[in-house]
């Protein structure tokens, strides 16, 4: 199913549903087989991937506050002690590998991952949270074959809540394994410039969180399907896609994600933007530049995002290396 046929992810929501069960026949038949899993490094840190960004800035250890790194401390060693007492439960391989992630250790966690894989070959659970890593250590092809064996082993198979490692304010969990699977899969087609793939993803992800998720599921998936309409020349499709998402939502997660939507709406101008945006506003601001012709505006925003962030941001490098990429 082209983007053409692909409606407002914003608007009509029942035009959404009928897209995404279309979406989800097309994303489960037509994913790839996964790479092999001896093809993911059994040190990923020896691959090179954790070294530099994609413009070879070096990547930095995040700098947390004290309270912070000694709660992520112990949280990777009780989880180390579970794996060392229960090696043959999916579960201690999971947490061990999102601990390192948080701490973000990620080619330590794709370790942890690999390991369980092993042990677990058919745990969709396992290969998203390895395809997520990978992602952010820019092994994008292998990220999205972990992606797409993922949704393959769900498919036909009930969902479930996944469990946050990082509760919200909330404590409230709003992800299912499906929607996030589909989600991250669409956001990581991002970087190898697949923009159909990723407005068929955003629309399914969308129409898979609960009813009571949906607020906070609508900035994020208008985003990338404005961004990947940009990316394909159809900026009356992208500028349908965020026009609908109100000012006001019921927000648990998502605020930065609603900040940079409006960006791409009008509704803040770069005047409107504070030294310490968060770095997706500034993404937005600097797609925006790009988009409207002003290539050394938009490469120097870039280039600052990805210089300012300790572990780089994916996004960003992606578009300096490769901004014609399809």
């Amino acid at each position: 199913h082209g983007a053409q046929s692909a409606p407002s992810l914003c608007g009509g929501r029942g035009m959404i549903r009928s897209l995404a069960l279309a979406c989800s026949i097309c994303i489960l038949a037509c994913a790839s087989p996964a790479v092999a899993q001896d093809r993911v490094p059994a040190d990923a840190a020896a691959a090179g991937f954790c070294d530099a960004t994609l413009i070879g800035t070096p990547l930095r250890t995040p700098q947390f506050g004290p309270e912070t790194q000694k709660r992520l401390d112990e949280d990777i060693a009780i989880a180390r002690a579970a794996l060392r007492i229960a090696p043959d439960r999916e579960e201690s391989f999971f947490w061990l590998g999102r601990r390192l992630g948080y701490a973000g250790r990620y080619c330590d966690a794709i370790d942890v991952f690999t390991r369980g894989l092993e042990r677990f070959p058919d745990s969709y659970r396992l290969l998203r949270y390895r395809g997520r890593h990978l992602t952010r250590s820019r092994q994008f092809a292998l990220g999205l074959a972990d992606y797409q064996r993922a949704m393959q082993l769900m498919s036909g198979q009930p969902d479930s809540f996944e469990p946050d490692g990082l509760p919200n304010p909330l404590g409230l969990t709003l992800g299912t394994y499906k929607s996030n699977i589909i989600y991250y899969h669409a956001q990581t087609s991002f970087a190898v410039g697949d923009y159909d793939r990723m407005v068929e993803g955003m629309a399914l992800a969308y129409t898979l969180v609960p009813a009571f998720a949906r607020d906070d599921m609508l900035p994020p998936t208008a985003f990338w399907t404005y961004l990947a309409y940009r990316k394909m020349g159809e900026p009356d499709k992208a500028r349908r896609a965020v026009a609908e998402v109100p000012v006001e939502l019921d927000l648990t997660e998502n605020h930065e994600y609603h900040r940079a939507v409006q960006v791409f709406q009008g509704l803040l101008e770069p005047s409107d933007l504070a030294e310490n945006e968060g770095t997706l506003v500034k993404f937005a601001l600097a797609m925006e530049l790009r988009f409207a012709g002003d290539e050394a505006g938009a490469t120097a925003l870039l280039r600052q995002i990805v210089e300012k962030n300790a572990q780089g941001f994916w996004p960003a490098e992606v578009e300096l290396v490769d901004p014609d990429r399809s």
